[in-house]
């Protein structure tokens, strides 16, 4: 199958964010006195915070009710914008430069919001994608299909015309729900195994060959 379109997630594979969501969100319960780790959030990547945050409080046991826990959503949105330093893998915007050079759309598809991608990359680097899907655009985020599927249609593509580059398992099931093919790099989860419903893992972007983007295959 020839590739038309390829689709990134961002946290993880676009930029270095995870490390910065994570503080974030532990400085958000920390009057709870609970133990956030990364894995918490890792596993969660592709889900919006208004899912991540309950899903954490039910984790570690915590009665948390409404007013209180839209208290500690907003407070880890503020958090991580004052102070994320992450910015985009230069790996990542050397694949994109290059893609650039083949008749391919390009899209975004994540769980997190726009200002929060923003703050990272700056405006001029997300122009370069034809379509933007966030995770308050859709109304069920991954490992449901529904953004990438939202991406393919605003695209004008096809599912299996699309390639998706995740590093999250949510993220992998949904492009495998939505019929795309799915490649996995290893930024955030070394465990391969954890990985392996992609079609293909790489340690990260620059790994992958130009070969498996553009024809679906497996080398």
């Amino acid at each position: 199958m020839k590739t038309k379109a390829v689709l990134f997630d961002f946290d993880g594979v676009i930029a270095n964010t995870m490390e910065y969501h994570v503080a974030a969100w532990t400085e958000a319960f920390a009057e709870h006195n609970v133990q956030i780790v990364p894995e918490d959030i890792f596993f969660q990547e592709g889900q919006m915070a208004d899912f991540i945050g309950p899903n954490l409080a039910k984790m570690k046991g915590l009665n948390i009710s409404k007013e209180e826990m839209d208290k500690i959503i907003k407070n880890k949105r503020a958090t991580y914008k004052r102070i994320t330093r992450a910015r985009v893998y230069p790996q990542t915007s050397e694949l994109v430069k290059e893609l650039k050079n083949y008749p391919l759309k390009l899209a975004i598809v994540t769980g997190s919001i726009l200002p929060n991608m923003v703050v990272v990359t700056g405006e001029e680097f997300l122009e370069q994608f034809d379509v933007i899907v966030t995770g308050d655009s859709v109304k069920r985020n991954k490992p449901f299909p529904d953004p990438f599927l939202a991406a393919a249609k605003k695209l004008s593509v096809q599912p299996d015309e699309c390639v998706v580059i995740e590093n999250a398992p949510l993220g992998i099931q949904a492009a495998k729900k939505a019929g795309m093919f799915c490649i996995a790099v290893q930024t955030t989860i070394k465990d391969k195994e954890i990985l392996q419903q992609a079609d293909v893992v790489f340690s990260d972007l620059s790994e992958i060959p130009m070969q498996i983007i553009l024809e679906q295959i497996v080398l």
